[in-house]
């Protein structure tokens, strides 16, 4: 009986989630936040993760209505691992989309977009 029971144990073990070691970073708030409109054009773009980034090989663009970027192109991290920061170009009222890119430190990668709006 007892060894039935640690079979058990392991076997659930197995078929358990990932542990935090093998996720993915994936956005947990981002300043504007996804669909926020907005009355001031913000100077950046922050995005937080759920985990540490490689910020060499990760990346924010962000792009207005016609597809032009209005980012700077350096993303970096921010005030902590699991940050990045774009600064941005001076906008006007309109809609835009931040494409993000994170590859985490255990080097899995992901990718996700939300658009933020100017209200003029």
């Amino acid at each position: 009986m007892k060894r039935r029971r640690l079979v058990l144990a392991a076997a659930a073990a197995l078929m358990s989630p990932a542990s935090t070691a093998s996720a993915h970073a994936r956005l947990r708030s981002a300043a504007p936040a996804p669909g926020e409109i907005l009355i001031t054009a913000p100077k950046a773009v922050s995005i937080v993760f759920s985990e540490a980034l490689e910020p060499k090989f990760s990346r924010i663009e962000v792009s207005n209505a016609a597809g032009s970027r209005v980012d700077d192109g350096a993303a970096h991290g921010g005030a902590d691992a699991k940050t990045l920061v774009v600064a941005l170009k001076p906008l006007t009222p309109g809609d835009y989309k931040v494409a993000w890119w994170a590859t985490s430190i255990d080097t899995h990668k992901t990718e996700g977009s939300f658009t933020f709006m100017i209200h003029g």
